[in-house]
Protein backbone atom coordinates (compact mmCIF):
# COMPACT_ATOMS: atom_id res chain seq x y z
CA UNK A 1 0.00 0.00 0.00
CA UNK A 2 2.79 2.39 -0.80
CA UNK A 3 1.70 3.76 -4.19
CA UNK A 4 -0.74 6.47 -3.12
CA UNK A 5 -1.61 7.73 -6.59
CA UNK A 6 -2.59 4.31 -7.93
CA UNK A 7 -4.78 3.22 -5.03
CA UNK A 8 -6.25 6.70 -4.61
CA UNK A 9 -7.24 6.82 -8.28
CA UNK A 10 -8.63 3.29 -8.18
CA UNK A 11 -10.59 4.07 -5.02
CA UNK A 12 -12.21 7.17 -6.50
CA UNK A 13 -12.96 5.37 -9.77
CA UNK A 14 -14.35 2.44 -7.81
CA UNK A 15 -16.96 4.52 -6.01
CA UNK A 16 -18.24 6.23 -9.18
CA UNK A 17 -20.67 3.40 -10.11
CA UNK A 18 -22.21 3.50 -6.62
CA UNK A 19 -22.80 7.24 -6.96
CA UNK A 20 -24.13 6.88 -10.50
CA UNK A 21 -26.62 4.17 -9.52
CA UNK A 22 -27.78 6.27 -6.57
CA UNK A 23 -28.11 9.55 -8.45
CA UNK A 24 -29.29 8.54 -11.95
CA UNK A 25 -32.87 7.85 -10.77
CA UNK A 26 -33.13 11.53 -9.83
CA UNK A 27 -32.39 12.34 -13.49
CA UNK A 28 -35.14 9.95 -14.63
CA UNK A 29 -33.05 6.85 -15.36
CA UNK A 30 -34.05 3.55 -13.80
CA UNK A 31 -32.26 1.19 -16.18
CA UNK A 32 -29.23 1.14 -18.41
CA UNK A 33 -29.94 -0.94 -21.47
CA UNK A 34 -28.78 -3.63 -22.09
CA UNK A 35 -27.53 -4.12 -18.51
CA UNK A 36 -30.79 -3.85 -16.60
CA UNK A 37 -32.01 -1.91 -13.62
CA UNK A 38 -29.70 0.31 -11.63
CA UNK A 39 -30.47 -1.73 -8.50
CA UNK A 40 -29.34 -4.91 -10.23
CA UNK A 41 -26.22 -3.18 -11.50
CA UNK A 42 -25.22 -1.80 -8.11
CA UNK A 43 -25.96 -5.13 -6.38
CA UNK A 44 -23.68 -7.01 -8.77
CA UNK A 45 -21.05 -4.30 -8.72
CA UNK A 46 -21.09 -4.17 -4.92
CA UNK A 47 -20.62 -7.93 -4.80
CA UNK A 48 -17.61 -7.64 -7.13
CA UNK A 49 -16.07 -4.84 -5.04
CA UNK A 50 -16.59 -6.80 -1.83
CA UNK A 51 -14.91 -9.79 -3.48
CA UNK A 52 -12.00 -7.53 -4.41
CA UNK A 53 -11.69 -6.16 -0.87
CA UNK A 54 -11.75 -9.62 0.69
CA UNK A 55 -9.11 -10.65 -1.86
CA UNK A 56 -6.90 -7.82 -0.61
CA UNK A 57 -7.35 -9.22 2.90
CA UNK A 58 -6.34 -12.65 1.65
CA UNK A 59 -3.19 -11.16 0.13
CA UNK A 60 -2.46 -9.39 3.42
CA UNK A 61 -2.81 -12.69 5.28
CA UNK A 62 -0.50 -14.41 2.78
CA UNK A 63 2.33 -11.88 2.79
CA UNK A 64 2.46 -11.29 6.57
CA UNK A 65 0.64 -14.03 8.47
CA UNK A 66 2.48 -13.35 11.72
CA UNK A 67 1.53 -9.67 11.89
CA UNK A 68 -2.18 -9.99 11.09
CA UNK A 69 -4.31 -9.55 14.24
CA UNK A 70 -6.90 -12.10 13.03
CA UNK A 71 -7.22 -14.85 10.45
CA UNK A 72 -8.29 -12.86 7.41
CA UNK A 73 -8.95 -16.01 5.38
CA UNK A 74 -11.79 -16.89 7.72
CA UNK A 75 -13.07 -13.45 8.70
CA UNK A 76 -13.14 -12.06 5.17
CA UNK A 77 -14.72 -15.21 3.77
CA UNK A 78 -17.48 -15.16 6.37
CA UNK A 79 -18.29 -11.56 5.44
CA UNK A 80 -18.25 -12.29 1.73
CA UNK A 81 -20.32 -15.45 2.18
CA UNK A 82 -22.92 -13.44 4.12
CA UNK A 83 -23.21 -10.97 1.24
CA UNK A 84 -23.20 -13.66 -1.42
CA UNK A 85 -25.99 -15.59 0.33
CA UNK A 86 -28.05 -12.41 0.55
CA UNK A 87 -27.43 -11.87 -3.16
CA UNK A 88 -28.25 -15.47 -4.12
CA UNK A 89 -31.18 -16.15 -1.82
CA UNK A 90 -32.54 -12.80 -0.72
CA UNK A 91 -34.27 -10.09 -2.61
CA UNK A 92 -32.80 -6.81 -3.71
CA UNK A 93 -33.43 -5.16 -0.34
CA UNK A 94 -31.63 -7.95 1.52
CA UNK A 95 -28.72 -7.81 -0.91
CA UNK A 96 -28.24 -4.06 -0.54
CA UNK A 97 -28.63 -4.21 3.26
CA UNK A 98 -26.00 -6.95 3.46
CA UNK A 99 -23.62 -4.76 1.50
CA UNK A 100 -24.37 -1.75 3.71
CA UNK A 101 -23.30 -3.92 6.65
CA UNK A 102 -20.30 -5.57 4.97
CA UNK A 103 -18.51 -2.45 3.74
CA UNK A 104 -18.13 -0.89 7.23
CA UNK A 105 -17.18 -4.24 8.76
CA UNK A 106 -14.36 -4.59 6.23
CA UNK A 107 -13.35 -1.02 7.04
CA UNK A 108 -13.13 -1.96 10.72
CA UNK A 109 -10.78 -4.78 9.78
CA UNK A 110 -8.64 -2.29 7.87
CA UNK A 111 -8.68 -0.04 10.93
CA UNK A 112 -7.19 -2.90 12.93
CA UNK A 113 -4.63 -3.51 10.17
CA UNK A 114 -3.61 0.16 10.30
CA UNK A 115 -3.20 -0.04 14.08
CA UNK A 116 -0.65 -2.85 13.73
CA UNK A 117 1.18 -1.05 10.91
CA UNK A 118 0.10 -3.27 8.04
CA UNK A 119 -1.54 -0.48 6.05
CA UNK A 120 -0.94 3.26 6.00
CA UNK A 121 -3.15 5.92 7.53
CA UNK A 122 -3.60 7.40 4.04
CA UNK A 123 -4.85 4.08 2.65
CA UNK A 124 -7.23 3.77 5.59
CA UNK A 125 -8.46 7.29 4.89
CA UNK A 126 -9.16 6.41 1.26
CA UNK A 127 -10.99 3.27 2.40
CA UNK A 128 -13.05 5.40 4.80
CA UNK A 129 -14.06 7.75 1.97
CA UNK A 130 -14.93 4.86 -0.34
CA UNK A 131 -16.86 3.01 2.35
CA UNK A 132 -18.79 6.15 3.27
CA UNK A 133 -19.72 6.97 -0.32
CA UNK A 134 -20.61 3.37 -1.21
CA UNK A 135 -22.67 2.85 1.96
CA UNK A 136 -24.50 6.17 1.66
CA UNK A 137 -25.20 5.47 -2.02
CA UNK A 138 -26.61 2.04 -1.16
CA UNK A 139 -28.74 3.55 1.59
CA UNK A 140 -30.05 6.20 -0.81
CA UNK A 141 -30.99 3.45 -3.26
CA UNK A 142 -32.75 1.55 -0.48
CA UNK A 143 -34.86 4.50 0.64
CA UNK A 144 -35.75 5.81 -2.81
Amino acid sequence: MHDRQIYSTLTIAGIAPFLACALLPFAGYETIDPFGSLEQLVAGYGLAILSFLTGIHWATQLYSPGKVPMNLFIVSNVIFLFVWLAYAAGGMTMTLLAQVIAFPVLLLIDYRLEKVGMITRHYLGMRFIATSVASLSLLLILVS
